[in-house]
């Protein structure tokens, strides 16, 4: 199964080197994981995602639907794989001015997951904010950015431990 994520993997990294949006190598407590995400609008508000990860002993692929009701905000709502199952995930997307909010839910064969980060641009560059994340904890996180590269770290507290969260990321 590992396999065949792995290679669900690759096929959008091929293509989000043509058509979208990111690549991201992420370092949680040092140990490595790749993200890569790419969208696409199917016609006015109408669009759709991909999203596949890999690390050393597991891996996810999905896809699905996004609407964009306004400029400001879109929903995203998506079907796939994990190693072992089904996975399914919804996201929510709201950004405006300098802030912007992603909120993301899994939940599947190895159980439900989360994500949330709230952005403001504090100058050109420079972003700093929130990060809430399913087994790692919350605490606030730092983004600098350069062109279409982009690395940004976190701080997370849970029951007491601090996770290191790390990465890379490569917009097209």
């Amino acid at each position: 199964m590992n396999k065949l994520l792995l290679a669900v993997a690759m096929s959008v990294l091929a293509v989000s080197a043509t058509a979208g949006d990111s690549a991201e190598i992420q370092i949680v407590n040092g140990q490595p994981t790749l993200d890569l995400y790419i969208s696409g609008k199917v016609s006015g508000r109408l669009g759709w995602s991909a999203f596949g990860l890999v690390n050393e002993g597991w891996g996810q692929a999905y896809a699905g639907p996004t609407f964009a009701p306004t400029s400001w905000s879109e929903v995203g709502f998506s079907v796939g794989v994990e190693s072992g199952g089904k996975r399914f995930a919804e996201s929510l997307w709201l950004g405006k001015g300098r802030v912007s909010v992603l909120a993301i839910h899994e939940h599947g064969y190895t159980g439900s997951w989360h994500k949330v980060t709230a952005d403001v641009a504090m100058a050109k560059g420079l972003s700093v904010g929130y990060h809430d994340q399913a087994f790692l904890g919350r605490g606030p996180r730092v983004q600098l950015t350069r062109g279409k590269v982009s690395v940004w770290s976190a701080l997370l507290l849970k029951d007491g431990h601090t996770n290191t969260v790390v990465a890379l990321l490569v917009k097209s």
